[in-house]
């Protein structure tokens, strides 16, 4: 039979014993890296529209033009993602189209071999004065995504003229009685290619679109120093 130092010391022992066995219980298991799972990133802005309003920088003083000129973008493009981080890379091919409405007339002038903004008459009425502004680009873009959904892409487009064309419907612009109507197909002068800089931010599928044309429509020296600045929404389907 032990005594009672004996029986307290012998308890104190078992109990100093099982402690490490409880701590390891307690413990969190050790996680390698290697086994978290990255949540899937459902909108990777494979398939982009943009829809907005431009604002056409250079235009000449005296030509009104409408407040509000819509226009779209559409991109198609790969996302290559980077491992373990938020960001990722945008490459692929898309169309741009701009409108512009205004009060003048987009003609070229055979002597001075320019492209200029012939402003209508006052007395001539008209239902429809519209240019049509096409380019066929390749967008590279750097895309941030966190996982709660917000997300920004800063990016770069390079691309040729598609077309550049505009269309009159009214009064004959010359004598003012008959009513016409004009489309003017082929733009003297006009640059083949464009360059512009855009960015997004957002949240999931939505978000603000914001793009600079640094190059102007027409050649220098031949024509208006026209270019699209663009603000709008932007929708990324999947």
């Amino acid at each position: 039979m032990m005594n009672n130092r004996s029986f307290f010391a012998v308890l104190i022992l078992i109990i100093i014993g099982l402690q490490p066995v409880s701590a390891q219980n307690d413990a969190t298991p050790y996680t390698s890296p290697k086994d978290v799972e990255e949540k899937p990133v459902v909108f990777r802005d494979r398939l982009v529209m943009d829809v907005f309003h431009s604002f056409w920088m250079g235009m000449p003083s005296q030509v009104s033009y409408k407040k509000f000129d819509p226009g779209f973008n559409f991109s198609i493009l790969w996302d290559f993602k980077v491992k373990k981080k938020p960001v990722a890379f945008g490459l692929g091919v898309g169309i741009t189209y701009h409108t512009q409405y205004s009060n003048a007339l987009l003609l070229y002038d055979q002597t001075s071999d320019l492209m200029k903004y012939n402003i209508l008459p006052s007395n001539v009425n008209y239902n429809l004065l519209k240019m049509n502004y096409l380019n066929v680009n390749i967008p590279l873009e750097f895309r941030y995504r966190n996982a709660n959904g917000f997300k920004f892409s800063v990016g770069v487009r390079v691309g040729l003229i598609a077309e550049i064309s505009q269309k009159y419907k009214g009064q004959d612009y010359t004598t003012a009685t008959d009513t016409m109507m004009m489309k003017n197909l082929h733009m003297e002068n006009k640059l083949k290619y464009n360059v512009d800089v855009y960015t997004r931010i957002g949240w999931k599928f939505i978000g603000a679109y914001y793009s600079f044309q640094f190059t102007p429509l027409f050649e220098a020296g031949k024509g208006p120093k026209i270019y699209p600045m663009s603000v709008g929404i932007s929708l990324s389907i999947f």
